[in-house]
């Protein structure tokens, strides 16, 4: 009797949580999609840099770029795909004196620079030639053989609180 009491209790308050709402009153933590949230209110996970409403990782480690997608993809990221020039320049701050992997190649039977996420690059910036995997350091883009290790730069979407 205690039994069947204390679990017709435990039902009635899971149903009035979810019909309340109280998750959402309580700041639950969304991932940005949408312009909604600030940038001041948008937060990344321990040892990623924020710029925007971005985050970003820079690793202490060197790997291929292979290897570095899929640390990346581990960390719920990708390779760093960077679509405005404030970022590129404030990632580019970072990177002294090391040159770090991000997530431009063209490993494709085309040859063309795409991004990790498979979209393509509309040479907004110059890439030195000389491989088929971009890295980034303090002075500029160049390019690589993709099995080269190098540290890399990872990225993902901040989370809005």
């Amino acid at each position: 009797m205690m039994l069947n009491m204390s679990l017709i209790c435990g039902g009635i308050i899971v149903l009035l949580w979810g019909i309340f709402g109280f998750p959402r009153k309580f700041g639950k933590a969304k991932v940005v999609s949408d312009q909604k949230c600030s940038e001041d209110a948008t937060v990344c996970p321990q040892d990623w840099k924020r710029i925007n409403k971005n985050c970003f990782f820079l690793s202490e480690r060197e790997a291929t770029w292979a290897n570095s997608q899929a640390d990346c993809m581990i960390q719920c990221g990708t390779l760093a795909i960077i679509h405005l020039r404030n970022d590129l320049e404030s990632l580019m701050e970072y990177t002294e004196p090391f040159a770090y992997w991000f997530g431009l190649s063209k490993q494709n039977e085309n040859k063309i620079w795409t991004w990790a996420n498979g979209d393509l690059f509309i040479n907004w910036f110059h890439i030195e030639e000389g491989g088929d995997c971009a890295f980034m350091y303090k002075k500029g883009i160049s390019s690589a053989n993709c099995s080269d290790a190098r540290k890399y730069i990872c990225s993902r979407k901040g989370i809005c609180t």
